[in-house]
């Protein structure tokens, strides 16, 4: 009884040390500058649970030409140009029944081809893959939830992802501090946004699930620093906390 008593109370230290942080955001909103050439963005909702490590990532547009996006997300500075410290997602809706979701370590380029060249380097090098739509060198489940909802002439995109396969990738070409410098994707008090959405989108994809092509029209949402809202204890940690145990963030 005394080993279930410690394991439990250690696991709800760990659950209680974990932060809820969510953003909001719409155009007019002060920072960043955006684009609709792939959709006429209409609002983001956000959230990242610093223990779990699960990211929502919700958009609706104000009409329907968006056929998917890409994303890179960090913890405040602009994502674009951190080469070997960030993630790409791709989120391909071309087909709306039939949503598929890769990611890729991103080159640092000021492009979407992160998944056919994994490094800034002159010349192209081997793509630094993270996880396609079939399993891939025995990845871990990461998309829990990708869909696309239309109604009247809004779209809406949602996607939930467990990062934690994401944040824990050892880039195949790190950055100049080294493979500690990856981040992944997530957020915390602040946000740095490097989002495409894009229109009239082709894709491609080999037999092992890695994305091959992807083309179309971008607009973006292209900022630094945006502020997250204060952090929400979870039931868990409120069920923690009666049992004495304070409640800390963790930062990565």
């Amino acid at each position: 009884m005394k080993w279930y008593g410690i394991a439990a109370l250690g696991a709800a230290c760990a659950i209680a040390s974990a932060d809820v942080y969510t953003w909001s955001w719409q155009p007019g909103d002060p920072g960043g500058g955006y684009n609709n050439a792939g959709g006429t963005f209409k609002s983001i909702d956000a959230s990242y649970n610093s223990g779990s490590q699960r990211l929502t990532w919700d958009i609706a547009f104000d009409d329907q030409i968006s056929d998917g996006f890409t994303l890179a997300l960090n913890n405040g500075p602009n994502p674009r140009g951190h080469a070997g410290e960030l993630a790409l997602v791709y989120f391909d809706a071309t087909d709306v029944d039939n949503v598929r979701v890769t990611s890729y370590a991103y080159n640092g380029l000021n492009t979407q081809t992160s998944y056919r060249d994994g490094s800034p380097l002159s010349g192209t090098q081997a793509a630094d893959v993270i996880f396609g739509v079939v399993p891939i060198e025995g990845q871990t489940p990461s998309v829990l939830h990708a869909s696309v909802t239309d109604s009247e002439h809004t779209r809406r995109m949602r996607l939930v992802l467990d990062a934690s396969w994401i944040n824990s990738h050892t880039p195949g070409y790190p950055g100049s501090m080294g493979i500690e410098e990856w981040f992944g994707i997530g957020f915390d008090t602040g946000l740095g946004v490097w989002l495409h959405p894009v229109s009239n989108l082709t894709t491609e994809y080999g037999e092992d699930g890695a994305l091959s092509y992807w083309s179309g029209r971008q607009g973006w949402l292209d900022g630094a620093n945006f502020t997250a809202q204060v952090p929400a204890p979870g039931v868990a940690a409120i069920a923690a906390a009666g049992l004495g145990i304070g409640t800390g963030r963790r930062r990565r």
